[in-house]
């Protein structure tokens, strides 16, 4: 197998393992997908919108979103068979009545032809792409002319907390790599108007073992390749940095864009 077909596997076998747990668990995704409904719910977009979610998780946005587009044509799609499963008959099954389409599919493979959507969203997913430029391509040519790709992602400053903390002691966090805002504009095509804001979600536990289990139920503790485990002594001394709490701060890139 390759490096991405087991990235892969890993993302789908541990959010499908978090599939029942995630929709009440994972309250920054619920957040940020609700604060991107509402940039999304602002634009101007064709009368019947075909849209495209990528990565649906439960259906948060799904959820927040519908409401605004009644006369949407829907198809939700995730990597996690078990997530599309948990979408389509959870809480967050078409919450306006129309008949929504759920699929299993890789984001950065879109079976699609070009200019199939109107509306293209994706929240808290591009994080875990392995060719996020290529794939923004991609997802912009599947875009109808005056069709928007709105999406969140993590950027380069989140978990600071964290990643200092593994520093202090020679390791280094196996957690992803992000893009600045900066680096992210980049690889915006030139054909698309782009808007980019950012901003900090912090959450506070009371150690970091209860922080390690809340990204293990909600799936996201898959670990960026290449990064040796940390030796138990090490883990150890980490742990024991935040016996009296840890505040982990996310930060969110919220984007816009326009294809001309």
């Amino acid at each position: 197998m390759t490096r991405v077909s087991n990235l892969k596997g890993a993302l789908a076998g541990a959010f499908g393992a978090a599939a029942e747990a995630y929709h009440s668990a994972a309250d920054v995704q619920r957040e940020v997908a609700s604060r991107l409904a509402r940039r999304i719910a602002a634009l101007t977009l064709a009368p019947r919108p075909r849209v495209l979610e990528i990565g649906c998780g439960t259906g948060f946005l799904y959820q927040a979103l519908a409401p605004d587009l009644k006369d949407a044509s829907w198809l939700l799609t995730d990597l996690s068979e078990a997530m599309v499963r948990r979408a389509r008959s959870g809480p967050a099954g078409n919450p306006t009545g129309n008949k929504a389409r759920f699929t299993v599919m890789d984001g950065e493979r879109p079976p699609f032809a070009p200019g199939s959507f109107d509306l293209i969203c994706a929240s808290l997913v591009f994080q875990w792409f392995e060719d996020l430029p290529g794939t923004l391509s991609k997802l912009t040519d599947l875009l109808a002319p005056g069709g928007a790709l709105a999406f969140t992602t993590l950027t380069a400053e989140s978990f600071p907390e964290w990643r200092e903390a593994h520093h202090e002691l020679g390791a280094r966090a196996a957690v992803r790599g992000y893009p600045t805002v900066r680096e992210l504009a980049r690889m915006i095509p030139k054909s698309a108007y782009v808007d980019l804001e950012a901003e900090a979600v912090a959450r506070s536990y009371r150690n970091a073992h209860a922080f390690l289990a809340h990204w293990k139920e909600i799936g996201t503790h898959v670990p960026d390749a290449g990064r040796a485990p940390l030796t138990p002594g090490t883990m150890r001394k980490l742990l024991r940095k935040f016996d009296h709490g840890i505040t982990v701060t996310y930060h969110v890139a919220y984007g816009t864009t326009i294809k001309a």
